[in-house]
């Protein structure tokens, strides 16, 4: 029997165990480094986004707290609200010539009274100041009414220059200041009146019409009111006159005006 030596030839089976084996180890060590070259890599890379991240997160936060700050410090109130007011409206003044009453002379005929209307606005305000304002409806409440005023036209009557000298213009000058209170120029148209009438006589008379006396009474008998003496008395006749002068023109004035305009009163 025979027996063969078998010697580690270099590149056999064995050799090829060996070098494989190295190699892989090699790989094995080279994975290693790059893994672990990758992960501090991966670890740099990750730690430099995470400051990347934090700075951007800290600068957007300032840029928003300086957005929100400037928004806040200009931002204004606005406003628009609708409003409703009461206003007056004056009475107007108005004038009317009136010829029964002397000239210059004024009386208040009619009263006047103000309205009222309310008035729709649109309000608009920016922090509480009114910067707008709009009307919008107007309804009249109440309607003013004007004010008349009467202007007198009637121009004053020349009286003429007659002698106060006479009992009975003595007379008539006394009971008309102490029964009327006409003085003056009431007293300027008495005189003037009566002495165009009769020329103060009591004997006066007109045979055409029938009046008598001072006051020329038509009929004279009508001052039998007054007296029953009063186709004689000047007093009695005087009294009579007064009366009828006061109930029928108001003043001496007003009756001689009338004897102007259409010759008697």
């Amino acid at each position: 029997m025979s027996y063969r030596r078998t010697h580690a030839v270099p590149g056999g089976r064995r050799d090829r165990r060996q070098r494989t084996s190295l190699r892989t180890r090699t790989l094995l060590q080279v994975g290693a480094t790059t893994a672990i070259a990758a992960f501090a890599v991966g670890s740099f890379a990750s730690a430099g986004a995470d400051t990347l991240n934090g700075t951007y997160d800290v600068v957007a936060k300032q840029d928003l707290a300086a957005v929100v700050e400037e928004v806040g410090a200009t931002a204004q109130d606005v406003e628009v609200k609708t409003e409703t007011v009461e206003n007056t409206l004056e009475y107007q003044s108005v004038e009317k010539d009136d010829p029964a009453e002397l000239k210059g002379s004024k009386k208040i005929v009619t009263p006047g009274e103000d309205g009222t209307e309310l008035v729709s606005y649109t309000v608009k305000t920016i922090d509480g100041v009114e910067v707008e304002r709009e009307e919008e409806i107007s309804v009249l409440v109440d309607e003013p009414t004007d004010e008349v005023v009467a202007v007198g036209t009637k121009t004053t009557p020349t009286v003429p220059v007659t002698s106060n000298s006479g009992a009975n213009r003595a007379i008539g000058k006394t009971m008309a200041a102490s029964i009327y209170g006409w003085t003056g120029g009431e007293w300027d148209c008495l005189n003037a009146l009566w002495t165009r009438e009769s020329g103060w006589s009591s004997n006066a008379s007109n045979s055409s019409s029938g009046a008598h006396g001072i006051p020329q009474a038509l009929p004279g008998s009508k001052m039998a009111s007054a007296g029953a003496d009063w186709a004689t008395n000047p007093a009695t006749q005087i009294k009579w006159g007064l009366g009828y002068i006061k109930n029928r023109y108001g003043t001496p004035c007003g009756a001689w005006s009338q004897s102007q305009s259409i010759g008697w009163y």
